[in-house]
């Protein structure tokens, strides 16, 4: 109750609130935040700080610079976890009466035409705690049986194809026996290797592996995952077709991506193959490898985000 307390005398600065909102959009340094805010570098250092000592930051530390980020929810209090899943739902969408968004823009414009990897490192348009929330209810939902209970965790084998650092992979870790994380790019999974050994969590498996042909048994998972993976391959419907033979029948695979957009920049900036996918083409590519069952969901446009969010699923036969 005290630390909850505390956050909430924290939340009543505007400069504070102004920090949280920017960095619920993309993670920043301390000299991004200084020129998009207008105030000393010294006076965002602070604020940082007093953030970070709640628990309310993660860093995250690339060449010389130092980037912050929203926690994810690895809060163990689970008052402050509550209030604190409620505050990042909700800063994307507070109002911005000093045009914050329009200078965040600018800074990230600024920063692709130096480091081209770093924008890729950090920044996956669409990849928000909003909908990963609700994918997994989409999937706890679909597992439900008829009694109201959901499968055990004592056998509960997930596969999270496109992994990155691993943000998605732990909060799938604390209700499944096990966990595979797959990724092609090895600096990423170093991270993840770095979060997965930093909460103990034994149970996560990494591997550097194409979607297109597993190390994994045919079926022998319960539910494959695409966290905003399928727009960085050359064949997503050949990682459908993967998926299908790894998963048990009765296994589901659930898919979050962006929608269909015309931000042709993320091809060269984020190397991605394709701009978004329409539902139509996420279902038919489910169908086309042999699922069943199919759903599919298009998240509301958050205010100020480019981006939309798709949500798609199938059932293995």
């Amino acid at each position: 109750m005290e630390q909850v307390a505390q956050i909430l005398k924290l939340l009543g600065d505007e400069t504070r609130l102004r920090i949280l909102v920017l960095l619920s959009q993309h993670p920043l340094n301390v000299s991004e935040l200084t020129t998009i805010l207008g105030i000393a570098q010294s006076g965002v250092s602070r604020h940082l700080g007093q953030l970070r000592k709640l628990g309310l930051l993660q860093e995250q530390r690339v060449g010389v610079w130092t980037y912050y980020q929203l926690s994810g929810p690895e809060i163990q209090d689970p008052e402050l976890q509550l209030l604190w899943g409620y505050l990042q739902e909700q800063l994307p969408v507070f109002s911005d009466p000093y045009n914050d968004r329009a200078r965040l823009q600018e800074e990230l414009r600024k920063r692709s035409l130096g480091d081209p990897g770093l924008n890729e490192r950090l920044l996956e348009p669409g990849q928000t705690w909003h909908a990963w929330s609700r994918l997994l209810g989409m999937l706890i939902g679909r597992w439900a049986s008829k009694d109201g209970t959901v499968f055990s965790r004592q056998r509960l084998l997930l596969l999270d194809l496109g992994c990155g650092d691993g943000t998605l992979t732990v909060e799938m870790a604390r209700f499944a026996s096990r966990v595979i994380g797959v990724d092609l790019n090895p600096e990423v999974l170093a991270s993840a290797r770095q979060r997965m050994d930093r909460l103990g969590f034994s149970h996560v498996t990494l591997m550097a592996e194409n979607v297109k042909q597993l190390p994994i048994d045919s079926e022998s998972i319960d539910a494959v995952i695409f966290s905003q993976s399928l727009h960085h391959l050359d064949d997503p419907g050949s990682s459908f077709h993967e998926a299908f033979r790894v998963l048990k029948p009765g296994g589901t695979a659930a898919v979050m991506e962006l929608a269909s957009h015309d931000q042709e920049w993320v091809l060269e900036k984020l190397n991605h193959k394709w701009l978004g996918f329409k539902k139509d083409r996420l279902i038919s590519m489910l169908r086309d490898a042999g699922f069943s069952n199919l759903h599919e969901e298009l998240l509301p446009h958050g205010r100020g985000e480019v981006f939309q969010v798709i949500l798609a699923m199938g059932t293995r036969p």
